[in-house]
């Protein structure tokens, strides 16, 4: 697996893309929002490819705010690429890490599926579906 990006935890998307913006990233799509996790995300890459999520809370009961309300913004998870997400999840179960959002379609990333995945000593994972050739 690789690293397909880094998500960070946020209050507000557009100041928390300023501070990014100014450390040289660059939106690398539109903001989205994500109904069913109740979030708004937006992606930024560096020069160097590397990638970050924005996450936000569309409203006070978001999942997310729990993490915000304890760690301010911060980064969240680590997503990796997964050519196998069933396979990987499965592994991944049976060295200790927790389901905790099973296989569900991210509109944010055009659709691919991800699953959420937590580990004590690791944290949350999120493992995304590796795009297909066409993307």
């Amino acid at each position: 697996m690789r690293i397909d990006h880094i998500g960070y935890a946020v209050q507000d998307l557009a100041a928390a893309a300023e501070k990014f913006e100014a450390l040289g990233y660059r939106s690398c799509g539109e903001e989205t929002e994500d109904l069913g996790r109740k979030v708004k995300i937006r992606f930024f890459s560096d020069t160097s490819g590397v990638m970050i999520e924005l996450v936000a809370p569309l409203q006070d009961d978001s999942p997310i705010m729990g993490w915000i309300r304890k760690n301010g913004n911060s980064p969240y998870h680590i997503c990796y690429e997964s050519a196998d997400l069933e396979h990987e999840i499965a592994e991944l179960r049976q060295k200790g890490f927790i389901l905790v959002h099973p296989i569900a379609p991210a509109p944010a990333m055009g659709g691919r599926r991800v699953a959420f995945l937590y580990g004590t000593g690791t944290g949350l994972l999120e493992l995304a579906e590796s795009p297909s050739p066409s993307r």
